[in-house]
């Protein structure tokens, strides 16, 4: 069943049916170049074979009648018509040596003396049928005959060639038959090989396209690829190894650009926590302009050992020196606003005491004796 399936996925195939059809069609047209010089010579034997035939008769007869007039030939020809091997000829005529007929019988010939010093063989068609003519001369065609006791006669006889029309259709036929069959068989093994040299690799090297395409997109494991089981050295092999090597780049970056993401995303959560942070050394900033600053606030910023974390350690410690420094003013200030008043109300009781009213009481309170107060 597998070899059929491949069989017929390679006539779907468009590039096989491309590759198999102008296979198919080379052939015929080379075996149809060939053919047209193969039909002329075949068309040529066979009225070589008329002429042979024909030529054998004629000269039995100048040979077997040496002194026969010209009329004489033409009744020995004409008896000719009479043998069933001889049914071909349909007529025929004998000429003297100047070209003046002598005597016809039959269908006439059309080839004429002056046209048969040129070509003594012609074929002509007339209304469907083909005719072919042939000239000899007597002293040319008898064998053993003495020139000076025979006088030189032309003869032409007119041959049926439809026979010889027919033999080449069936000719042409056959030959174009088995050219069918030589190009088909020629075609169905190259249909075999190209199915297992070129196109179940190639279409083995789509599937792993579309393959690859889907692992890309699903970001898959890379999967494993059934046209690098093809250990091929020609220009497919190279194509498969080109594949499978950009396959391996495309991964190679897509993983570095999500590494690269990664990274990116990392920086970008980094920035996030730094200007948060950058954002609590401000508010500290606030805080202590307000005077709720708390230095734990910045604990985890201090913990940095960058610059920041630097920054705030440091405005920490500012934050607590200032802090002291606060309190210790306000300390200051709290003890000198107590000696402040503690020297005012010397003063308004210097001012009391040293006032005459006060220094009259109490000259009056030494003269007064305590027993007298309490009558």
């Amino acid at each position: 069943m597998q070899p059929i399936k491949n069989t017929l996925r390679l006539f779907r195939s468009p590039l096989s049916s491309r590759i198999i059809a102008g296979m198919f069609l080379s052939l015929v047209a080379i075996e149809a170049i060939l053919l047209v010089p193969s039909v002329q010579r075949r068309r040529g034997e066979l009225l070589s074979q008329i002429e042979e035939v024909s030529t054998g008769k004629v000269r039995w007869i100048v040979t077997t009648y040496p002194a026969a007039t010209g009329a004489e030939l033409a009744q020995h020809l004409q008896q000719l018509q009479q043998d069933p091997m001889m049914r071909d000829i349909l007529g025929g005529a004998v000429y003297d040596a100047d070209g003046n007929l002598v005597q016809a019988f039959g269908e006439p010939p059309e080839l004429a003396i002056a046209e048969a010093l040129q070509n003594r063989q012609q074929l002509f068609t007339q209304t469907g049928e083909r005719r072919y003519d042939i000239a000899w001369t007597t002293t040319g065609i008898g064998e053993g005959m003495l020139p000076d006791l025979v006088d030189n006669h032309w003869i032409v006889l007119r041959h049926n060639a439809d026979g010889t029309q027919r033999a080449l259709v069936f000719y042409i036929l056959r030959i174009s038959g088995l050219v069918l069959l030589i190009a088909g068989f020629i075609t169905l093994a190259m249909m075999v090989l190209l199915s297992r040299l070129l196109i179940t690799p190639i279409l083995t090297l789509r599937h792993d396209l579309a393959l690859a395409g889907e692992t890309v997109a699903c970001d898959d494991n890379a999967p494993e690829f059934a046209s690098l089981r093809y250990p091929r050295k020609d220009e497919l092999g190279e194509v498969i190894a080109t594949f499978n090597q950009m396959y391996g780049q495309i991964c190679g970056a897509i993983s570095d650009r999500k590494q690269a993401e990664a990274t990116l995303r990392h920086q970008n959560q980094e920035m996030q926590e730094y200007i948060r942070q950058v954002d609590q050394v401000t508010a500290a900033a606030t805080a202590v302009d307000k005077g709720s600053f708390d230095p734990a606030s910045l604990d985890d910023v201090a913990q940095r050992d960058d610059q920041l974390g630097q920054l705030a350690r440091m405005f920490q410690l500012m934050a607590a020196h200032v802090q002291q420094r606060e309190t210790k003013l306000k300390q200051q200030l709290m003890e000198l606003t107590i000696e402040i008043d503690q020297a005012k109300l010397q003063k308004q009781v210097a001012q009391i005491t040293e006032s005459d009213y006060f220094q009259q009481i109490q000259a009056e309170l030494k003269d007064l004796h305590p027993d007298e107060f309490w009558r």
